[in-house]
């Protein structure tokens, strides 16, 4: 528990540490995600040479040294607009348009932390009522709903020393082998988390719209289903494990965890496989699947069955799609904003100017996502409440 509470302070930690030894305003690396976690972004970098001459950096997957001035091109997965400033020279130029006071940062720490907090601690709550009870474990809509709250608990521990590093704004400040392998679980277990969400999705259609077909899917059929999903996660993840890599920013000599070794014509296109398969297929296809059994289940008049005990199954599978619809919206809710940032600086090359606060609101919002559904859970579903009261008793 000790561990846990460090880590979801972690970033208030590195604030409040550096207010401590520099007095400076604190000009945030503002991250742009595409998915929940604070990964897949790209760069602009400007430096300032010794001779007070700015230099504007754009995505390029490469490094130049011209007139004696070193400057950076470069290309990240992780951050859309990385501020490297001197702090002491007054002319320093900046990309974002309006830096981040202290008290600010200050607050942004505090909301990622709580956020943080809540969802590993709200998520392992729904681990530990699914694995409590034989009866949900062995439910395949639990095992789908068991492997979400793992892959999100995954998702906001990976979260937390990126978005530290972030309000620190002292670029990569962990060691350099820990580059591939942070980037490449951020990635993972993001990715899981979407293809599980669409998974529950199949699964209640089918169970709710094809019943019959239904009875075929069985535990062993589930478990295939789910090891695919998170197979899946890891290959489309494995590309930031193999492409990522330090670079050092010359004159200041911070580091940064960036694509390297891929030219940007291959890192934008697969940036387009990755918003179709995990973003605009996965939306689109939940959008179906949840009109439809909407219309199925609520299309139904409870006068119609014949039994007390058909009108309990319609109530309950109502209840079970009223909660997955919410934990749904609420996913690409917080998500979509940030996705379409994300959609314009990384794919299209198109740069949005906007406050930095702006940008770590839309940060934070992403972060919720994966701390949303416990709290779905506890409001909509009868079995996670009674639990959640029985343990605040």
């Amino acid at each position: 528990m000790s561990s846990l509470v460090f880590l979801s302070v972690y970033p208030i930690l590195f604030v409040v540490a550096t207010s401590t030894t520099t007095s400076r305003t604190v000009s945030p690396s503002t991250i742009t995600s595409p998915y929940s976690a604070p990964s897949t972004l790209h760069t602009t970098i400007t430096l300032v040479s010794s001779n007070t001459k700015s230099v504007t950096i754009v995505p390029s997957p490469k490094i130049l040294i011209s007139d004696g001035n070193s400057s950076l091109v470069t290309t990240n997965s992780n951050i859309s607009s990385v501020n490297v400033s001197n702090s002491q020279n007054n002319n320093s130029a900046s990309y974002c348009s309006s830096c981040l006071s202290l008290p600010v940062a200050l607050i942004f720490a505090l909301l990622f932390s709580l956020t943080i907090l809540v969802g590993v601690l709200g998520n392992a709550f729904v681990v530990a009522v699914i694995v409590s009870d034989k009866k949900l474990l062995f439910s395949s809509v639990n095992q789908f709903l068991l492997n979400l709250a793992l892959a999100d608990i995954g998702n906001l521990i990976f979260c937390a020393p990126d978005m530290a590093m972030v309000l620190l704004d002292h670029g990569w400040i962990l060691p350099e082998s820990s580059c591939h392998y942070l980037r490449f679980l951020q990635e993972y277990f993001l990715y899981a988390s979407v293809l599980l969400q669409m998974s529950i999705g199949i699964e209640r259609f089918l169970a709710i719209c094809t019943p019959l077909r239904m009875q075929r899917f069985s535990t062993k059929t589930t478990l295939i289903v789910v090891l695919s999903m998170w197979s899946i996660a890891a290959a489309f993840a494995t590309p930031y494990f193999i492409s990522q890599g330090i670079i050092r920013v010359p004159r200041t000599n911070q580091k940064y965890c960036i694509w390297r070794g891929i030219s940007a014509s291959t890192r934008v296109l697969f940036k387009w496989a990755e918003f179709i398969v995990l973003y605009a297929a996965p939306l689109l296809l939940l959008t179906v699947l949840y009109t439809v059994m909407g219309r199925v289940l609520w299309g139904q008049s409870e006068t119609i069955a014949n039994e007390t005990q058909q009108i309990a199954i319609l109530k309950l599978r109502r209840s079970v799609v009223k909660m997955l619809i919410i934990s749904m919206l609420l996913y690409f809710l917080f998500y979509t904003p940030i996705q379409g940032l994300f959609v314009m600086e990384t794919v299209f090359m198109r740069t949005v100017h906007m406050p930095s606060w702006l940008r770590l609101l839309l940060n934070a919002l992403s972060v919720m996502s994966s701390s949303a559904n416990p709290i779905v859970y506890i409001m909509c579903c009868r079995h996670f409440h009674s639990r959640f009261m029985a343990m605040t008793r």
